[in-house]
């Protein structure tokens, strides 16, 4: 009865997690979680005339459920977000009282803020991995993944000393935003990169100057 006593406990400490045994087997913890990405916007395949102000910009929230592969280091994570992209520069989207777009070039002219800019509803998914944990808690992540993401709103403003206009539900913008990132990075803060494979815009006054316009980001992402 001895022999098979000490049998199970040998047994049962290689099940335990917490016990000595089992100290170097990588077990995370699955559970939700909360992703802040901020970047600078840059465009790819811009026209010439465009001049980009150093202030465009993309924010997004994401909302993730994460379930890991066995006891790997690895793991599948998916969630829904919500993304505002912001495209500060020297273009303007005009719209007149019969609805009708127009693209203004401001360059030379005086104003404060001018800007065009999309929201999107995201989904996304991710591969993640992470390194061994120390003592502090913190380990190496490395994070790549897709989001697909349907347009909600496109707005379109303009403030000077004597002129201010926001126009919403500007036509021409692409509904669908699709593309790929990654997040590499220690604990709670990552490097965060995003390559738009969609084109911005699909129709309207903007084309077929914007035709190959597509956006990539590089900034700061924190994850909880």
């Amino acid at each position: 009865m001895k022999q098979v006593y000490f049998a199970l406990i040998f047994s049962a400490s290689f099940l335990n997690p917490n016990c000595s045994y089992a100290q170097d087997v990588h077990i995370p913890e699955p559970g939700e979680g909360f992703s802040f990405n901020t970047s600078f916007l840059m465009i790819a395949g811009v026209p010439d005339g465009y001049a980009p102000g150093l202030i465009a910009n993309s924010q997004e929230f994401q909302l993730i459920r994460e379930n890991h592969i066995g006891l790997s280091h690895f793991g599948v994570a998916y969630g829904l977000g919500y993304s505002g992209h912001f495209y500060h520069g020297n273009l303007h989207i005009h719209v007149d009282e019969n609805g009708t777009q127009s693209v203004r070039d401001l360059t030379g002219q005086p104003y404060k803020s001018n800007r065009f800019a999309t929201e999107y509803v995201d989904g996304l998914i991710e591969l993640r991995y992470r390194g061994k944990t120390n003592k502090n808690g913190r380990y190496n992540r490395v994070y790549v993944g897709g989001i697909l993401g349907y347009k909600v709103d496109a707005y379109s403003y303009q403030n000077s000393d004597s002129y201010r206009v926001k126009f919403y539900n500007v036509d021409g913008f692409n509904t669908l935003r699709y593309g790929l990132y990654a997040k590499v990075g220690r604990g709670q803060f990552n490097l965060f990169y995003f390559y738009g494979l969609s084109p911005i815009v699909t129709s309207g006054p903007m084309l077929p100057d914007w035709s190959n316009a597509t956006s990539q980001n590089i900034g700061l992402s924190i994850t909880l």
